[in-house]
């Protein structure tokens, strides 16, 4: 059965939402028909005793909100509309209540339409106290603003200002609006021009951004180059098209820690994941100080708190987090972020995120009897995952000598490498080199040194092999007669 759209929407709000929501019903100016309230105390129940509100049939809703009527679809799926349609409001209301300048451009707008003239200077006065108090200055603040001063001047065009101490050639002005809304436009276009040099390595886009030479000329200028907004995303730009001038990275590092507090929750995760890429792109070309640079990123933005979004943090950003920590040798640290971050994780692989995470921090830890019990038991969706979790148990079961376990695993590793479907073959064939290069190497004694040195030459001379530097160790130990 499909998912009604209400159901969906409701299980996404938290505690605080749902009594809000509520609130919302009951007021007799957004909603007029009490059965609304019904119908959300019957779902709203069933979400706080964690209940699956999708196996309420449409027939057992009826029955609570209509004792003693007929079930009616029609009616039903009106009602349902109709319920959804005042969620929409809701949530509407909630956005604009959050957006303290859109909400005084409305308001402007609305004394302008009714010709409220004694509310204006007051109106003005709020104006000048929002620019104290309004923290996120992204693109869109410039854009509310040349609407809130656009609204001023008409006010003062049609002779309604009647407040003879105001100073208006100092308050609204021209060349301010003028600004304002070039400074939008600017930000604007640079931060979309930074979506499309990102896409535009992964994938061949036969597009142009229409008029981005002289934006990108405009940004350097004097009067522009100061706003927060345009000076990120245009530094941003360059270190996405002038790749090997580090200056331009560590602009963008130092301007993230000047101006990052301007900017909304999820433009900042976008700034930061931009920092964190340059510098990941980097460490994966073998710049190993660039490891570091995106470890601290990651620290610093979740100091900031700009990771976490809606009390979630993606389990990829969770896992990449885990994983640089462990190759920089940060265990405690790890050991401390997974037990704080885990509660942020999806609930749907929540469980196997951890598992996984915690099973590759024993992997650094040589407790390899732990890393067995965590991920036994565990199967993993992500075929990333899948494959990771058998590569450590094989690697485990090898270094804990435990050869009858490991000679299933490679069996039902390889059947797993057949199977998926996923992957292309250039990508299986590092883990089906392992596979059978431990195979061989389960096989071999001390004294077969001609053995261990053939070996060992193949898998140097072999380009894709996964945890080869281990196999590498592995071989060496065995050659140097150490016991398995």
């Amino acid at each position: 059965m499909k998912e009604k759209k209400i159901n969906y929407a409701l299980k996404r709000l938290n505690v605080y939402e749902l009594n809000s929501f509520r609130k919302f019903l009951i007021s007799p100016y957004f909603n007029q028909n009490d059965i609304f309230v019904t119908y959300f105390d019957l779902l709203n129940e069933k979400i706080r005793k964690e209940e699956d509100i999708n196996k309420i049939s449409n027939e057992e809703i009826w029955k609570h909100l209509y004792i003693d009527s007929e079930y009616d679809d029609t009616r039903f799926r009106k009602l349902v509309s109709d319920f959804y349609k005042l969620f929409d409001a809701y949530i509407t209301q909630r956005e604009l209540e959050s957006e303290n300048s859109q909400t005084l451009y409305l308001k402007l707008k609305a004394y302008k339409n009714r010709n409220l003239s004694e509310l204006y200077p007051s109106a003005i006065q709020q104006v000048a106290n929002s620019k104290k108090v309004i923290f996120d200055k992204g693109a869109e603040y410039y854009l509310n603003l040349y609407n809130i001063e656009k609204t001023l001047l008409s006010f003062k065009n049609e002779g309604n200002l009647r407040n003879k101490n105001l100073d208006l050639a100092k308050e609204l002005n021209l060349s301010e609006i003028s600004l304002n809304v070039d400074v939008f436009y600017i930000a604007e276009k640079l931060k979309y021009y930074c979506s499309f040099l990102s896409w535009k390595r992964s994938f061949k886009l036969d597009q142009k951004i229409a008029g981005i030479e002289f934006i990108l000329k405009l940004a350097k200028t004097d009067l522009f180059k100061s706003y927060p907004p345009i000076s990120i995303y245009y530094t941003i730009v360059l270190t996405l098209t002038e790749e090997g001038n580090l200056d331009h990275y560590f602009r963008l590092k130092s301007l993230i820690d000047m101006y990052i507090h301007l900017f909304s929750k999820e433009e900042a995760k976008e700034i930061f994941d931009a920092a964190i890429s340059y510098a990941v792109t980097k460490g994966n070309k073998g710049q190993s100080e660039f490891e570091q640079e995106s470890f601290e990123l990651y620290k610093t933005a979740l100091t900031r708190n700009v990771l976490i979004l809606e009390d979630k943090i993606s389990s990829t950003t969770f896992r990449n987090i885990v994983a640089l920590g462990l190759k920089l040798s940060e265990f405690e640290w790890v050991e401390a972020f997974i037990e704080q971050y885990s509660k942020n994780l999806p609930e749907a692989d929540r469980e196997n995120n951890v598992s996984f995470s915690q099973a590759r921090l024993e992997w650094y830890r040589k407790n390899w009897g732990k890393l067995i019990v965590l991920l036994s038991s565990v199967e993993y969706k992500e075929v990333f995952q899948a494959l990771l979790s058998r590569t450590l148990l094989l690697l485990s079961y090898y270094e804990l000598a435990e050869f009858d376990s490991l000679e299933s695993l490679l069996i039902s590793f390889r059947s797993y490498l057949d199977r998926e479907t996923s992957y292309n073959k250039d990508r299986k064939m590092p883990y089906y080199n392992l596979i059978q290069f431990v195979k061989r190497l389960t096989k071999l004694q001390p004294k077969d040194r001609l053995k261990i040195q053939k070996l060992k030459e193949d898998v140097k001379s072999t380009e894709g092999i996964v945890n080869k530097a281990w196999l590498i160790e592995k071989i060496d130990e065995l050659a140097a007669g150490r016991k398995r």
